[in-house]
């Protein structure tokens, strides 16, 4: 039996790049860059192909996410009664 992939993953990525290996004032904390990329990945059995965004600030993150869903033509439904309503849609035909 199939079993189909329901979800869609978003990976949130950090550079790290030219930043020393620990800091703060015991040397214990791993530092990253506040940029970094969103990414959607691929989801074929909902024909979704992968999108990248770059993000430069930790307030863009929204941004970036909200961009690479709109690059993969996926919408947001807030409405639980909007499966209810598509359910009695697809019943009628």
């Amino acid at each position: 039996m199939k079993k189909d992939n329901k979800t869609i993953g978003i990976t949130i990525r950090f550079w790290t790049n030219a930043l020393p290996e620990k800091v703060d004032v015991k040397n214990d904390k791993i530092p990253f860059w506040t940029s970094g990329n969103v990414y959607i990945e691929a989801n074929k059995t909902k024909g979704i192909v992968s999108q990248s965004e770059l993000f430069h600030y930790l307030d863009d993150i929204p941004r970036a996410i909200k961009e690479v869903m709109k690059k993969a033509n996926l919408v947001a439904v807030e409405d639980i009664a909007y499966s209810e309503r598509a359910r009695n849609r697809n019943n009628k035909k």
